[in-house]
């Protein structure tokens, strides 16, 4: 009888235990988290950042109004995902922000701070269930988030620093043109102060020190070139002051890494001193969108005030594609006023691409200029042949048509060259021109001659 008893009380046991787990499972499955749960709040707030990944920025609420558990489960490994892509986001603005020869266009990713951690690491310990069911090691993902805060602490320290850095390129050179030398120069030295101002702004300030003043034998000057302050915005970031225009790419970069040392002619005539005095609107919404910046300037260059009443205004699209990137840029104005006003404006489309080691970059340019048609474009190639320390064999050549109207005014160039880094700080360039001008051509005396020249740069 005893024995009886006890079989049915374990069938009944079994019974109620197998009820008992079965609505258990149905309840766990109905569960769900809703826009007034602070599971939900904490992920609407990393939706909100940009760090969900896959998921575009914005509110939870566009796309979910409430979650299952698993679901929120699965965001919670999508929010893993999408700080350590911000993470490493991060870092690379950092190594640009540092070094002076990279391109100075604004670059503004999605950020990740030491709270979006915080979010993250609760809703691991709250999902911890389902993230097992899941197939996740939630203390492997722990473990990843307090490395990458103790890494994040160090990259948020750096930023927080005032840096002084810059280069120096020291020359020799052998120009044929009429007034062409043989000699040795200092060919410029920059000294680059910058640093936040608060978590939102920064500033940069670059002086320029030559050798010479223009028709002296003597003496030297010191030059304002750059002086900005950028404020991020929400969307985007926002420039003030004396900045590089965002044309292109050779018009962005530094001196001390363009290849041949020198950029391309039209660059130069286009484009006197590469900056002017303005606002700037830069805006990029991640990585692999096309990178947009919008600006108005003066249109006389640096260090000057306005000629007229008319501000200049440019714009440039920076797609991403497969291997490269292409831009187009377009720039509308004016220099002076009454009849002798002149239009500045012109048109372009740029391209660069990498293939294994091979690298490749050309733009096209055409507009009015000074009174004139004009066009020009250029394409260089280059391909490293050593292993052992970085270095370039590169061509390039350059074309530009100072008015497409008249004839015998074209200027021609071909460049061939090879630059070695001996260390992190010291690049030597050997650079051979070949330049074929016209004899229509305006700067005759300056060009009408090869020119060969080495060069050392060294930045601190």
């Amino acid at each position: 009888m005893d024995s009886a008893f006890r079989q049915w009380v374990e069938i009944v046991v079994v019974c109620v235990l197998g009820l008992l787990f079965c609505a258990g499972g149905v309840w766990g499955e109905t569960a769900r988290v809703g826009a007034d749960d602070w599971q939900y709040q904490e992920l609407d707030a990393l939706a909100r950042a940009g760090l969900l990944s896959g998921h575009p920025a914005g509110p939870l609420a566009d796309w979910a109004t409430d979650l299952s558990r698993y679901e929120a489960a699965s965001l919670t490994l999508r929010a893993v995902e999408g700080v350590a892509e911000a993470y490493q986001r991060n870092g690379e603005v950092l190594h640009r922000i540092a070094q002076a020869d990279v391109l100075e266009e604004r670059v503004a990713p999605v950020g990740v701070s030491v709270t979006d951690l915080a979010r993250v690491e609760k809703l691991i310990e709250e999902f911890r269930a389902e993230l097992v069911t899941m197939g996740a090691r939630a203390d492997d993902l722990e473990a990843a988030l307090d490395d990458m805060q103790q890494r994040l602490g160090k990259v948020e320290a750096e930023q927080k620093k005032h840096k002084v850095d810059g280069y120096v390129q020291f020359r020799y050179e052998d120009d044929d043109a009429p007034s062409g030398k043989q000699q040795f120069l200092v060919r410029r030295a920059r000294v680059n102060v910058r640093g936040p101002a608060s978590e939102r702004a920064s500033y940069r300030i670059e002086f320029q020190l030559d050798a010479k003043e223009a028709g002296k034998a003597r003496g030297s000057k010191v030059q304002l070139r750059t002086a900005y302050a950028d404020y991020e915005l929400n969307r985007g970031s926002l420039r003030i002051g004396q900045a590089k225009v965002p044309w292109g790419y050779e018009l962005l970069e530094s001196s001390a890494a363009l290849w041949a040392g020198e950029r391309s002619l039209l660059m130069d005539r286009l484009f006197p001193n590469q900056r002017d005095i303005g606002v700037q609107w830069s805006y990029r919404k991640s990585r692999f969108s096309p990178q947009v910046n919008v600006g108005i300037f003066n249109g006389t260059g640096i260090n000057a005030s306005d000629n007229n009443d008319r501000k200049n205004v440019m714009a440039r699209v920076d797609f991403p594609v497969r291997d490269g990137s292409l831009a187009l840029s377009g720039y509308v104005g004016q220099n002076g006023e009454g009849p002798t006003a002149t239009d500045q404006d012109r048109y372009g489309v740029s391209s660069r691409f990498n293939w294994d080691e091979t690298e490749l970059m050309a733009e096209f340019v055409t507009g009015e200029d000074s009174g004139y048609d004009v066009r020009g474009w250029y394409g260089q190639v280059g391909h490293p042949v050593c292993k052992k320390r970085p270095d370039l064999l590169f061509a390039k050549y350059d074309q530009y048509d100072e008015d497409t109207d008249g004839s015998d005014d074209l200027f021609k160039r071909w460049s061939l060259g090879y630059w070695y880094e001996v260390d992190s700080a010291t690049r030597l360039t050997l650079v051979h021109e070949w330049r074929k001008p016209q004899p229509g051509f305006s700067q005759l005396s300056k060009w009408d001659g090869d020119a060969t020249y080495a060069e050392m740069r060294v930045k601190f």
